[in-house]
């Protein structure tokens, strides 16, 4: 074995041993919140301890809360037997473990199985005894109890809209790095639909600052309310989406086809003569063949490269990681080979190229994604179809003794509206009781008269009409509001704002169908 073996096969292992480090080796440790007095940190169960190294100060005490997402066995217990504490950890839910590390240092906590492992790091501060009074220290105890947080230290919530998500093992580089952001209580990422709900302390943490960080992660972060909620956006967005991928699909099936026939057409079919043999010869040119593989990887297949930096930036890895890797190595392989073949080949190293490997890959990848985006963009239409199917045309109202079939843009105020079994409600209300409560099926409304009593509403065949039951309607038009071609009656903007003696006349005259 010559001394160029033997470095080769040096660098290779020391190649290897950074990527195991750089992946999977320690990473910036998450620094606990100090809230009340205590210093906390959430730790995710899910896989692995996400944060799996939380950071403290000696001397004040600690609650690490184990935020358990998964069922498996080998996590049901958390050992840190330095503190001489084992906890169970219940499935789905919050387990809080409280203590006040004493000694600085690092502390392992594993499960019980020792397939999750973390590390508590202990900081010395001003108040921490030094190294003498360390070593003299009494044994380190778990606290018996710990200050709870203020009203005004409370987690708050913030909701965000993520755009470009490529797959679904973002979800956890994701949560993992919105994890590491100091105040952040709890993470979720949905990758069906695209939000992401992040849990945190007001004080430590903005909305602002944790956009920010998606968009450092290579996403586009949208915070949303609950009114944006509720003004339904994903049919535009998606199809939007599905527009994109579609050019970009497009574009590297068409460019694809000339590098698969230029690369492949001597492995399976005879040159042929004349025109045709011509050119596929010069499909076959490695600079044609570079010509038509660089729009593929660079314009349609860019998200890839640019979902690779991200992720290679955050020390992580995805779907996107292994294919711009495998792309761009056979690219660049290839470009290589295309401007120094006669090198490599005086070197004795095969100089094929593989454009079409790469710009096929590229194709296909995209192909699956121009499908899925087309099916949430389907489901999506689907749903808001379904939600505006749901919705009641006409209502049934009573107008000077009479039952009235009028369109719901035209319930005043006040109207008694009358709905029957099987039909649906028309829109809010008070019932005859007094509470908004939404339209209920008539198995339920029957086993809610049968708690009820008969004659619970001074009407006993109220009970017995299979459902029915009329109620008067306080709030009208898209706002809830009266309009102005309709005003209210005399008293009937609502039980809200009459007296009693009115709000019991009105309950006893609207309290069953006559």
């Amino acid at each position: 074995m010559s001394a160029t073996d033997l470095l080769v096969i040096a660098a290779g292992l020391g190649l290897m041993v950074f990527l195991l480090w750089f992946f999977f080796g320690p990473k910036q440790g998450r620094a606990a919140a100090v809230r009340a007095g205590v210093q906390e940190a959430t730790i995710r169960v899910e896989g692995a301890y996400q944060p799996n190294r939380i950071t403290v100060k000696a001397g004040m005490p600690v609650r690490l809360k184990f935020d358990r997402r998964e069922a498996t066995d080998c996590s049901n217990r958390v050992v840190l037997p330095d503190f001489g504490i084992s906890r169970a950890l219940p499935a789905f839910a919050t387990t809080a473990v409280e203590f006040t590390p004493e000694r600085p240092g690092e502390y392992p906590f594993a499960c019980a199985m020792n397939m999750y492992r973390g590390t508590l790091v202990v900081e010395p501060d001003g108040r921490a005894p030094g190294p003498e009074a360390a070593a003299a220290a009494p044994t380190q105890t778990p606290s018996e109890v710990a200050p709870r947080p203020s009203a005004e230290e409370r987690p708050a919530r913030a909701e965000f809209r993520i755009r470009g998500q490529r797959s679904i093992t973002t979800v956890t580089a994701l949560e993992d790095l919105l994890g590491r952001l100091p105040g952040v209580e709890r993470v979720q990422v949905n990758a069906a639909t695209e939000r992401a709900t992040v849990d945190y302390i007001p004080g430590l943490v903005s909305p602002e600052q944790l956009a920010d960080a998606i968009r450092r992660a290579g996403y586009t972060a949208e915070p949303t309310t609950a009114e944006q909620e509720l003004a339904d956006r994903g049919v535009p967005s998606r199809e939007s989406e599905v527009a994109d991928i579609a050019r970009r699909f497009v574009v590297a099936v068409v460019l694809t086809l000339p590098l698969l026939v230029g690369a492949m057409w001597h492995l399976v079919l005879p040159m042929p003569p004349g025109p045709l043999g011509d050119l596929v010869g010069l499909l076959a040119n490695p600079f044609v063949q570079l010509v038509l593989a660089t729009p593929v990887l660079f314009y349609s297949g860019w998200g890839f490269f640019r979902g690779t930096y991200f992720t290679l930036k955050n020390r992580t890895a995805d779907m996107n990681t292994l294919i711009g890797i495998g792309t761009g190595a056979a690219y660049l392989y290839s470009l290589a080979a295309t401007f120094f073949g006669d090198w490599l080949r005086r070197q004795g190293i095969e100089a094929g190229v593989y454009y079409e490997t790469a710009a096929v890959i590229v194709s296909l990848i995209l192909l699956g994604r121009l499908l899925e985006a087309r099916a949430k963009a389907g489901t999506s239409a689907a749903i808001q179809q379904a939600a505006v199917g749901l919705q009641a045309k006409t209502a049934r109202v009573r107008r000077d003794g009479r039952e009235l079939d009028v369109p719901v843009e035209e319930v005043r105020v006040g109207d008694l509206v009358v709905v029957r079994p099987g039909e649906k409600d028309p829109g809010r209300r008070r019932h005859p009781r007094g509470r908004e409560r939404p339209s209920t099926s008539h198995g339920h409304r029957r086993e809610r008269a049968r708690r009820q009593g008969a004659g619970r509403h001074g009407d006993r065949r109220h009970d017995q009409q299979a459902g029915a039951f009329v109620f008067e309607a306080t709030k009208v038009g898209a706002g809830y509001g009266a309009r102005p071609d309709h005003p209210a009656r005399p008293g009937g903007a609502g039980l809200e704002g009459a007296d009693p003696a009115a709000r019991r006349r009105r309950l006893r005259r609207t309290s069953c169908p006559r």
